[in-house]
């Protein structure tokens, strides 16, 4: 058996022009060969994260719908102008990739969603919606359609979903009132 010298033992220095790296089961390709130069250039990570991030998006492991509704009660008697929210957490190891929401508001109070991974306003999540849902709506978020996000919005483990309801009348509530969030999409497994 003859021995070789693989040129990628030497720190520093570059393979010959037109060495090919022994694939077989040793080493997966994670360059290109440039024809300018003569030799294998390395890929940027770039290129490599946005291959992963296909594979994630195309590996569903469960769908998200009612079943991971959140619901926010705001009881009876609350004051008007107060705002009440619940928050929901992503679960570590999880990517969640939303197509839709839906928002449901009951009488007497609006509702809006705040998105941890949206820049802040004043220190607080930026509300998805400009202003609030008004009161006893069931409204349709499509996130890939023109004048909502253009794309599914993807969450991954401990980015948060938060619900927040706020009473409309000046009475306050005559009941338990309740918001709620259904999100429609599909759960995979982080790869980036």
């Amino acid at each position: 058996m003859v021995k070789e010298m693989v040129p990628q033992q030497h720190a520093g220095q570059r393979p010959p022009k037109g060495w090919v790296p022994p694939l077989g089961d040793l080493l997966t390709l994670l360059g290109v060969y440039d024809n300018v130069s003569g030799y294998w250039v390395g890929l940027p990570l770039q290129a490599l994260t946005e291959a992963l991030l296909v594979a994630e998006a195309l590996h569903t492991e469960d769908r998200i719908d009612e079943r991971n509704r959140i619901e926010l009660t705001v009881p009876n008697g609350t004051a008007k102008d107060t705002t009440k929210t619940k928050e929901y957490e992503i679960p570590s190891g999880e990517v969640w990739y939303l197509n839709r929401l839906n928002l449901v508001t009951e009488t007497e109070i609006s509702g809006n969603i705040r998105i941890s991974k949206f820049p802040k306003s004043d220190t607080v999540d930026k509300a998805y919606l400009g202003t609030d849902l008004a009161a006893s709506q069931d409204e349709n978020y499509d996130l890939g359609a023109a004048g909502q996000l253009g794309a599914d919005l993807r969450l991954i483990g401990g980015d948060k979903i938060t619900v927040v309801a706020t009473v409309t009348v000046v009475g306050g509530t005559t009941a338990d009132r309740i918001v709620t969030l259904n999100p429609f999409g599909r759960k995979s497994t982080r790869l980036v």
